[in-house]
């Protein structure tokens, strides 16, 4: 008996497709493709707008076809994404200021400047500043894909 050819993957190199990463879909390019032991097969994509480092091997059932029915599933994931996003940042009401001041701790600046900080190759960054640049690339990337 011969031996069963395998079955021809339905994403190909250099394709553009949209592919899940979380609950968000994004633009991507094929670069590579493997077929796995499941008859399935495994993609290395790469995320338009994204460094190389954000790169990913990815299964088939994380990638869609770019057809106008997924790019509008992406355009509806990015509307609610940022309707959530928009919820959560809404600004919480501040207690009436002791003195007109918010300095009311006894660890006085310490709490201010020290604490959350994260060390990159750059130096210190504070939590806060690197999630609302995180934030704001996401936002860029969710825009950019609104307007196709």
């Amino acid at each position: 008996m011969a031996p069963t050819k395998a079955q021809a993957p339905p994403y190909s190199k250099d394709e553009k497709v949209l592919c899940f990463h979380h609950e968000m879909l994004y633009e991507a390019k094929i670069l590579e493709v493997q077929a796995s032991d499941d008859g399935l097969h495994q993609y290395k994509i790469h995320y338009k707008g994204w460094k190389a480092s954000w790169d990913d091997w990815v299964p088939q059932d994380r990638i869609r076809k770019f057809n106008d029915e997924n790019r509008e599933l992406a355009k509806q994931l990015m509307e609610q994404a940022r309707a959530s996003m928009q919820k959560s940042s809404k600004p919480a009401k501040k207690a009436a200021l002791k003195n007109g001041s918010d300095f009311s701790s006894a660890r006085g600046s310490e709490e201010r400047t020290g604490g959350a900080a994260t060390i990159s190759g750059r130096g210190p960054r504070r939590t806060r500043d690197y999630d609302m640049e995180h934030n704001r690339q996401r936002m860029s990337i969710l825009n950019d894909l609104g307007r196709e």
